[in-house]
């Protein structure tokens, strides 16, 4: 069977839906799509019906203005923004879908706060399992589902190939859009100091780049057949939703440069 993983990053995750277009033009049809954070939304789309042209006029709708109102802060001790903006936006595409209903297997990858553990919501409601998904730690409220506290299922697991292998998929493409840096170890050293200074934004993204370079290592390692695809989105922050068509070619042009290997893995 053969997997499809996409893996979150926010506004970067929107380079799937170019990845997906690349499937959609060689006739690849996956048995299986598993989706964190970002990847759980498109992946979500893919799966009740959407095209990749579909997919790609919807996010291009989103503007500067759109997004502060997806993305409204909400002044909370449990985190900054609601969600229910998204799921009013959801609404009108998803309605009342229920994952088992689905012609594709399709899994939303979260995190379980209280039980401590990955949760591969494959059945329910769409829209609650994207939501649980993509629920960022401190910035979105955690969602509660099926009696469980649900966090964003990307930052423990961006490229969660181990889930779709749990579902049955023996074949396995990948795709990737967070920056992995090179993270070795070195003895202290004096080196003249750059005269850079870090804002606290900066030190989260190189952070959790340094960490989503390590997780994504592990998952790589039980990648036994299959393909990552890597695409580089450096200049796409998390948050610029409205840059959906920048980010959709990155996708489909590295997923064109891939074509072969792609060929390769699915129709073998």
């Amino acid at each position: 069977m053969l997997g499809l993983v996409l893996g979150g990053g926010g506004a970067k995750g929107y380079a799937h839906i170019g990845v997906l277009r690349i499937l959609e033009e060689i006739g690849v049809r996956p048995d299986i799509i598993v989706g964190a954070s970002m990847g759980s939304l498109v992946g979500g789309f893919y799966a009740a019906g959407f095209s990749s042209s579909k997919m790609e006029e919807i996010a291009s709708a989103i503007d500067k203005r759109k997004r502060k109102w997806l993305l409204k802060f909400n002044l909370s001790r449990r985190g900054l923004i609601s969600g229910k903006n998204i799921i009013s936006f959801l609404t009108p595409y998803f309605g009342k879908k229920k994952i088992e209903d689905f012609s594709v297997k399709y899994a939303a990858i979260a995190t379980d706060i209280e039980n401590n553990c990955e949760i591969i919501i494959d059945k329910g409601d769409l829209i609650q399992a994207v939501r649980s998904s993509i629920s960022i730690p401190v910035a979105f409220i955690p969602n509660q589902y099926a009696g469980r506290v649900l966090i964003d299922g990307g930052f423990p697991n961006p490229v969660p190939i181990t889930a779709a292998q749990k579902l049955g998929a023996t074949r396995i493409i990948a795709v990737n859009v967070w920056t992995r840096i090179p993270y070795g170890q070195v003895p202290l050293s004096v080196q003249p100091p750059s005269g850079k200074r870090y804002n606290v934004k900066q030190v989260f993204e190189k952070t959790f780049d340094y960490i989503a370079t390590k997780l994504i290592d592990h998952e790589m390692l039980q990648l036994k057949n299959g393909m990552l695809i890597e695409v580089d989105t450096k200049d796409i922050e998390m948050y610029h939703f409205e840059k959906a068509k920048e980010a959709i070619s990155l996708g489909y042009l590295e997923a064109k440069r891939q074509q072969e290997n792609i060929k390769r893995i699915a129709l073998c």
